[in-house]
């Protein structure tokens, strides 16, 4: 037994990462087969090499020396390969081990919150229309069972008879007995017909999809691509613009999710963006000013989307109820009510420090805590300030648009898509990320994951994302937004443009069981199957030139682009066709950034003093 006089043991933890990243490296080298390179390569290969050359180029032996020469400098130079092999598997490769690391981490995250949303939007639904949409999740599945057939569609119509039609027809189409299946088709048409049309009226979508599977358009085509939600990314980016998450729905959130998903496993998105040579004012004006507003909304994101975040913080922590901070509080009162939160805990802190008994965890926990508030409150303050600055430009951009569109009489006139200095040039490009930016978004999301402590535990996210109402789902998409952001330029009016015109990639095969590693091969082989056709891409290239523009699109327009990109003629009629506003709309400036003072001198001192009283305090 130790008496008063034993010297206190310590325990520590002794970092040895160098030394295991150093084994790592050199078990990675086949010794044996590298030294036998280097000594057959400085062998007989340099030996003989040296002889036969120079013999055929001076006639004579080369003496001894020589050969040692060339031997020696074979060997030295595979020996310093060698270590600058092992040098680098030890330092930039240890790097890229963890890039690799972390675009796994959050492919297999992102993986487990797009099931969180799936279930999200379901759950959005009146009962009726929760079946219904439990259908449609299900009949997107391309792997799906003759038994799961007859599950959707008894849920979808409601009919147990229905589904079990539907699950012998799929039955013998499957198999190839055709012969049955226009049987089935001839005697049940008719009672698929009135179901569909019942269907018509609370739900087009279970309609449309009654009417593709009874005639054979499964959904095996999925797997090149799913319809995204329309106008998803311009929900997203109101919801930013208005400080107001609630802009957006569960659908947009997971469409958000599942274009970061697929962008970092190597999607790449065809588009179609347009550029006018010569002195097109028009159009560069109203470009210009569609940038503006662009920066604009980033700057509110930063702001808006932080100070939410650290409401939520309060409360999680247990310094806040949701009483004081209910979800969906308007900006202005939020930002009163955080104030006076973070007030309150400086003022605790001060009474933890003066009080005699110790309080060495509650100090511990207080610290913690005001030092997060502290960094996300700054954050929200930097992002507030860049989004007055964003806003003078944007009206003053917004003020030459209106007046260029008052001299112009508001129309540029008729410009011709083809050849000329003053024509439209169509430049086909991709929207993608390169390995840098790949890398960048990934350790973004990360940061925002362990601030939000959202594991990459499929069982545990569900958690998070339902006690907090789903406030949470809506930050994730925005800080998607702001993370994509530099990298493609998700708030350009034409990348929305052309990611709306795509198909999604087909995330029927995810589920939660799958691991880390079968959810990118499952991105990779999706994004690689996507259907990249450019037809409706460039239809909406059509309706931005003629509506937004305000330009006339000619015949020969018309057919310039049916034959390069296969646009549907049809539809470029009804685009051109399709009554224009008597003037063009301006759009309506944002209301005045919030203002948000800079953090409290009194928060810092209080985290100071906090600080410095944890410091003096030994550990037991």
């Amino acid at each position: 037994m130790f008496n008063s006089k034993t010297k206190r043991i310590t325990l520590d933890r002794e970092s040895n990462e160098q030394s295991r990243r150093l084994k790592r490296s050199l078990n990675k080298v086949r010794w044996s087969h590298a030294l036998m390179q280097i000594f057959w390569t400085a062998g007989p290969v340099t030996t003989i090499g040296l002889i036969g050359g120079y013999y055929i180029g001076y006639g004579t032996m080369p003496s001894l020396q020589l050969l040692i020469y060339f031997v020696s400098f074979t060997v030295l130079s595979g020996v310093f390969g060698l270590v600058a092999k092992v040098v680098y598997d030890g330092t930039r490769g240890h790097l890229e081990e963890q890039t690799e690391r972390d675009i796994l981490t959050v492919t297999d995250t992102l993986g487990d919150l797009i099931l969180v949303a799936r279930d999200y939007v379901v759950q959005g639904y009146e009962e009726d229309g929760q079946k219904r949409e439990a259908a449609l999740q299900l009949l997107r599945r391309v792997d799906l069972t003759p038994y799961g057939v007859t599950i959707a569609f008894t849920d979808l119509t409601g009919s147990r008879e229905i589904g079990e039609i539907m699950g012998r027809i799929f039955t013998y189409r499957r198999i190839g007995l055709q012969t049955k299946v226009r049987e089935l088709y001839s005697a049940h048409q008719s009672q698929i017909d009135e179901i569909a049309g019942e269907l018509e009226i609370n739900s087009p979508k279970a309609a449309k999809e009654l009417k593709l599977w009874f005639t054979g358009n499964t959904s095996g085509r999925l797997k090149y691509g799913v319809p995204r939600e329309p106008h998803f990314l311009q929900r997203v980016m109101s919801a930013i613009e208005n400080n107001n998450p609630y802009l957006m729905t569960f659908r947009d959130v997971e469409e958000m999710m599942i274009l970061a998903f697929e962008l970092i496993n190597g999607r790449e998105i065809p588009t179609l963006i347009f550029s006018y040579p010569g002195n097109w004012k028009y159009a560069s004006v109203l470009d210009e000013m569609e940038k503006k507003r662009s920066l604009y909304r980033v700057a509110q994101a930063k702001g808006g989307n932080r100070l939410r975040a650290l409401a939520a913080y309060l409360t999680e922590s247990g310094f806040a109820t949701a009483e004081e901070l209910p979800e969906g509080l308007e900006m202005n009162e939020l930002i009163k009510k955080v104030t006076k939160i973070m007030d309150r805990l400086a003022v605790q802190a001060r009474v933890l420090l003066n009080e005699k008994r110790n309080a060495q965890k509650e100090l511990q926990q207080l610290e913690r805590v005001l030092k997060n508030c502290i960094e996300l409150y700054e954050m929200a303050y930097e992002g507030y300030k860049e989004s007055t600055k964003r806003r003078n430009e944007l009206i003053r951009a917004t003020e030459k648009w209106e007046k260029i569109i008052t001299d112009s009489g508001g129309s540029p006139g008729s410009v011709k898509v083809g050849s000329g200095r003053r024509g439209i040039r169509i430049k086909e490009s991709i929207i993608s990320l390169d390995d840098q930016a790949r890398l960048d978004v990934c350790r973004y999301l990360i940061w925002y994951f362990e601030k939000e402590d959202i594991k990459s535990d499929s069982n545990s996210l569900f958690s998070p994302f339902h006690d907090k109402g789903g406030m949470l789902a809506r930050r994730l998409a925005i800080e998607i937004a702001v993370a994509l952001e530099p990298h493609i330029r998700l708030s350009k009016p034409e990348i929305q443009r052309n990611i709306n015109a795509t198909k999604a990639i087909y995330m029927g095969g995810l589920s939660p069981d799958l691991s880390a590693i079968q959810k990118q091969e499952l991105g990779i082989r999706m994004a690689r199957e996507a259907d990249n056709a450019l037809g409706l891409a460039a239809i909406r290239l059509a309706d931005t030139l003629v509506h937004t523009y305000f330009v006339d699109l000619s015949e020969e327009a018309m057919e310039f682009l049916h034959h390069n990109y296969n646009a549907g003629l049809k539809s470029l009629q009804r685009v051109v066709n399709r009554k224009k506003p008597a003037e063009p709309s301006i759009p309506a400036l944002t209301q005045m950034p919030l203002s948000l003072k800079e953090p409290k001198a009194i928060w810092k001192k209080s985290l100071q003093e906090i600080k410095r009283a944890s410091s003096k305090v030994s550990p037991a």
